[in-house]
């Protein structure tokens, strides 16, 4: 199906070009930082001591005191009851090639607002619209909410990349949106990417050497920094075929009304077409 031309993107936000900045380092880039003097004598500085003594008793009495939330997976996965027939995927792609409709979604699984989407709409969605063959879904996972040593959105996204590869990535995509943890704070670590890999029913041998190489988080970055780009600087994103992309949670009425004038438009490829609930015929 074409796709309109967009027209020209804005100059990037400076916080845009520093997401482009991390992705585009080389793995596991450390480096000093620059131009920083090194410490001076205690002797030299008087209130040096004292300062140091009060940030380690506040240190000590913030962990006698701070009790952090226990991490969402203890060992149990809740399984979404969503099946996908193997012939409605392809990689990242849910539903017919000829579907007069295409929602492109653009997500970090870290995201909560995109959890909600799935978990709220996606189920609809795909019955209504599906199922049917009038709608196709196609994922664009990025990382721009990862920070730290480890991007647990990249390592996230780089999971159901290797799960596409099996074509697997729906089922390891619910389980993790129906399993999300905290964002930037251990939750989603090997253990857990694991374990969703084991629930989603992957060739682990496979899995595990996808996992192992820089492949696909190569392909991520180029996929995030492509969306940045774009203008891409919010989860979730949409666009239905090809037009304005809109950021947040959609109101799912005005998302089902939305999806029927684009297929009516198409003439709906000789499918039927629910009406919007609550809706006059």
């Amino acid at each position: 199906m074409r796709q309109r031309p967009q027209p020209p993107q804005p100059p990037l936000a400076r916080r845009q070009r520093r997401q482009i900045e991390r992705l585009e380092r080389p793995p596991r880039e450390r480096g000093p930082a620059a131009g920083r003097r090194a410490p001076r004598p205690a002797w030299q500085s008087p209130l040096l001591l004292v300062s140091v003594l009060a940030l380690v008793a506040a240190g000590a009495v913030i962990a006698l005191n701070q009790r952090p939330a226990p991490a969402p997976y203890v060992g149990e996965l809740i399984s979404p009851s969503v099946v996908y027939a193997a012939d409605s995927v392809d990689g990242e792609t849910l539903g017919r090639a000829d579907a007069p409709v295409v929602l492109e979604v653009w997500s970090d699984f870290q995201c909560p607002v995109c959890a909600r989407l799935v978990r709220e709409q996606f189920g609809t969605l795909k019955a209504q619209f599906v199922d049917t063959g009038i709608l196709r879904i196609e994922a664009r996972d990025i990382a721009i909410l990862g920070s730290g040593a480890r991007d647990e959105s990249l390592e996230l996204a780089t999971g159901a990349a290797c799960a596409a590869r099996q074509d697997r990535y729906w089922t390891y995509h619910d389980i993790v949106f129906w399993n999300q943890g905290r964002e930037n704070r251990g939750d989603h670590d090997a253990e857990f990417l694991a374990a969703i890999a084991d629930r989603a029913e992957l060739d682990r041998a496979a899995w595990d050497a996808c996992m192992a190489g820089e492949e696909v988080r190569s392909e991520i970055k180029a996929q995030t920094i492509k969306g940045l780009q774009a203008g891409i600087n919010a989860t979730p994103t949409l666009t239905l075929n090809g037009g304005t992309p809109v950021a947040g949670l959609p109101d799912p009425a005005a998302l089902i009304a939305q999806i029927q004038a684009l297929a009516g438009a198409a003439g709906g490829s000789g499918r039927s077409i629910s009406p919007v609930p609550g809706s006059a015929p």
